[in-house]
């Protein structure tokens, strides 16, 4: 895409080749919070910082884009489109600006065909394999609703006294599980620490304060927007902000 063009609202799949991955890994934790907060900002502006196009016969850069990050002593490689009336943000690799490396890599990449739908990674995924949360990098990481768990075990987990039927028909499976797992105070069933043992099996630290809004959020209408990449549909909130989530 080019300067001036957008996302439909603004928002895209965002998916990671393997060697971007690794390239956030090394990264200080800073630096790497930096450049995830810079990626983000591509939903809204989805040129960079510039196109590129092919230096000579060896190269495959036409097409694809660059982003300066880290002070512009980094530059990370991308391509940006819609599909379907869906943005989609492919990440290739990263790299120093010096020597052109980041093209180097990128070229090497293209030309082995390394960037496949096998290999790769939603945002939401790297962020666990990376052990940072949403919120470090300005994302709500609780608007989401995940697959609904079974309906016997909705049906025993309210039976049990454990949750309300409400709350249990926005849970997942692994939620309703450790809500069973470790709900009960010293006089029985205790619904608040079942329900904080269920959301801290998706994101360990869960306030008080929290529990209400986390669950008003899960009984709001959901995106829906069918993702190229992930072949699933958005499961964050209507009208969300930025990149769309396939998985819980």
């Amino acid at each position: 895409m080019r300067k001036g063009e957008s996302f439909p609202g603004d928002q895209a799949e965002i998916q990671f080749s393997d060697a971007f991955v690794e390239y956030l890994e090394d990264l200080p934790p800073a630096e790497c919070e930096s450049v995830l907060v810079d990626l983000l900002a591509l939903c809204g502006n989805p040129a960079g910082s510039h196109p590129l196009s092919n230096r000579g016969s060896g190269d495959r850069l036409a097409g694809w884009n660059t982003l300066d990050v880290l002070g512009k002593q980094h530059r990370v490689v991308f391509s940006s489109r819609i599909v379907g009336d869906v943005g989609l943000i492919e990440v290739l690799c990263a790299g120093p600006r010096r020597a052109d490396a980041a093209y180097d890599m990128a070229n090497a990449l293209i030309q082995c065909g390394r960037l496949t739908l096998d290999e790769a990674t939603e945002l939401w995924q790297a962020l666990v394999l990376l052990d940072l949360l949403a919120e470090d990098i300005g994302l709500d990481g609780w608007d989401f609703r995940p697959e609904p768990a079974p309906e016997g075990l909705i049906r025993t987990v309210v039976a049990a006294g454990l949750l309300d039927e409400t709350i249990a028909l926005v849970l997942s499976k692994d939620e309703i599980d450790a809500a069973m797992s470790r709900g009960w105070g010293p006089e029985g069933p205790d619904p608040e620490a079942a329900l904080r043992a269920a959301l801290a099996r998706a994101r360990a630290g869960v306030d008080a304060g929290d529990l209400g809004r986390i669950m008003q959020g899960r009984r709001e209408e959901r995106c829906g927007a069918a993702l190229p990449r992930a072949g699933a549909a958005c499961i964050r909130r209507k009208d969300h902000p930025g990149p769309h989530r396939a998985t819980a």
